[in-house]
């Protein structure tokens, strides 16, 4: 009985335990698989995380690649080259542009579509200018918001240190504007209006610019001398267009304390004009359309003690002002030149005489154009020419142009090939030989125009360089594009000097000086740069 009792006992002990360890097993198995389900949540979690911050870097990858990746224009740091205080530099040259296109193709991945044009096709703005350094300078300043203006006179100011053979802080221009949106047209001619009293031509490049940038400005002026300051003080590369001027005027520069340092430079070398630098430094504190009081006594005091007070009155005397262009309006075109002393009266009577009597074939137009433009001169006094006087040629040309319908033409002239041959030591600025004035006629070859025509308001921006031919290879282009409906390329690669060679009127067209033609055209929300097969001339845009 005592044994059933301790069996009893014993196996009621053995259930208990048994539950018990059930108890912690169950209590063991709830512990572990809430960890796991909680491992498992965790894991999950990080996988998540971990996939989104891919996701999120990937996106920004994109969008950074889709408003910085793409192929911009190179800043004008990348395009510096040196200066003619002329200090030699170890550096290798810089090379203007950072990359190539092929041939007749121009890629502008700008958010357009990114589909291609044909080079000298763009989307928001183009410059052309005959330095690619200074083509960059005025894109720059178009990319970051600057004015067609804006970009002109940061232009010219890098062409005054790049280029010292066709544009001077001491020479003249002769520009037109055009506002694409109240589609009216100035003219702002900054050029001596009286002989100058010395040897030596009268300063009016930068009274010019100043009343040019005020009246269409939108950046700070002293912001636009930023990128000519740097060419000046840190150095620009001779190009092969300064490198041609200098082979060509070897004895002029040899004989100008002032250019003799630039001989035997080739293409590539450097230079440095560090007292130019310094005279754009002083006129980036001017507040009105005079030259600064320090920068006219520094340029004095290299003078003849006896040219001094002559030469400060008739810089005293400058005053550029805008005025109103010449206007010719014919069917179907709208045709604006620049206002006497230049020459835009020969482009629009020349235009108007063959719009007028064209009847014939399209081969007579050349004949009708020569015709009237040897008729139009004599009516102007230019021909027969004045063996004593010439007017003065072009030497330089910037065409900009937006897609707004804004243009700009400047046309800069320093008389003769380094203008006097005369650089202040105390400036670094090289004054002009544009010394003399003539009674009546044109004293400037120059006629910066602009075209309007058609039924979608194109407008086409029209400049060169040259003497005698260059208003009538003008009306040519005008004649050729808007009668004849050719290309606008095709327009401007058309000659008049192959017909009558035997003519002096066309031997005199000829002449010693070389000429180019160049356009933009803004039509079609594109801005098209069209330029003569032979132009030395440098297109940049966006």
């Amino acid at each position: 009985m005592g044994a059933v009792r301790q069996e009893v006992r014993y196996q009621r002990l053995q259930e208990a335990e048994n539950d018990e360890q059930e108890e912690v097993t169950v209590h063991l198995y709830s512990r572990s698989s809430r960890f796991v389900a909680q491992t498992r949540c965790r894991d999950a979690a990080v996988r998540i995380c971990s996939s989104l911050l891919l996701l999120a870097v990937a996106i920004g990858f994109v969008l950074y690649e889709l408003e910085y990746g793409r192929p911009g224009p190179p800043s004008f740091h990348d395009h510096l080259g040196p200066s003619w205080n002329l200090e030699s530099f170890s550096s290798p040259p810089h090379h203007d542009g950072a990359h190539q296109h092929s041939e007749g193709q121009e890629d502008h991945e700008d958010g357009s579509g990114g589909h291609s044009h044909s080079a000298g096709t763009y989307h928001h703005a183009a410059a052309v200018t005959d330095s690619e350094s200074c083509s960059n300078v005025a894109r720059e300043v178009l990319q970051s918001g600057g004015s067609v203006v804006d970009a002109g006179v940061a232009a010219t100011l890098c062409l005054a240190v790049v280029h010292p053979h066709a544009v001077s802080l001491g020479g003249a221009f002769a520009s037109i504007y055009f506002n694409g949106t109240s589609q009216n047209a100035s003219v702002l001619n900054s050029v001596p209006s009286m002989e100058s009293p010395i040897p030596y031509g009268v300063p009016t490049i930068l009274q010019g610019l100043w009343t040019l940038h005020q009246n269409h400005g939108r950046k700070r002026w002293l912001e636009l001398f930023i990128p000519a300051i740097h060419l000046a003080r840190q150095g620009f590369s001779v190009d092969s267009s300064l490198h041609a001027a200098l082979e060509e005027n070897q004895d002029k520069a040899a004989s100008s304390e002032g250019l003799r340092g630039l001989l035997r430079r080739e293409v590539g070398s450097e230079v440095r004009n560090v007292q130019l630098g310094a005279s754009l430094e002083m006129a980036q504190s001017m507040r009105g359309p005079d030259l600064p009081d320090t920068l006219v006594h520094s340029l004095l005091q290299d003078l003849e003690v006896a040219d001094r007070e002559p030469f400060w009155g008739a810089i005293s005397g400058v005053h550029p002002k805008s005025e109103e262009p010449l206007r010719l309006d014919l069917e179907g075109l709208t045709l604006y030149s620049s206002s006497p002393p230049t020459a835009g009266s020969l482009l629009t009577r020349s235009v108007q005489e063959v719009m007028e009597r064209h009847q014939a074939p399209a081969t007579a137009i050349a004949d009708l154009l020569i015709n009237a433009s040897r008729s139009v001169s004599s009516l102007a006094g230019v021909w027969p020419p004045d063996p004593h006087w010439e007017p003065a040629p072009v030497r330089s040309s910037i065409l900009i142009a937006d897609v707004s319908g804004d243009v700009l033409v400047v046309s800069i002239t320093l008389n003769s090939t380094f203008g006097s041959g005369f650089v202040s030591s105390s400036t670094g600025i090289l004054l002009s030989d544009l010394v003399h004035v003539a009674p009546g006629g044109p004293r400037y070859w120059a006629c910066p125009s602009l075209l309007l025509y058609g039924k979608d308001g194109g407008v086409v921006g029209l400049g060169g360089r040259g003497a005698a031919a260059l208003p009538f290879s003008l009306a040519h282009v005008v004649v050729r594009h808007v009668l004849l409906e050719m290309e606008l390329a095709q327009s401007i690669n058309g000659t008049l000097t192959d017909l009558m060679a035997d003519d002096p009127w066309l031997r005199y067209l000829q002449g010693d000086t070389p000429q180019t033609v160049m356009a933009i055209e803004v039509r079609a929300e594109h801005i098209h740069v069209a330029t003569a097969q032979d132009c030395s001339c440098h297109p940049a845009g966006l």
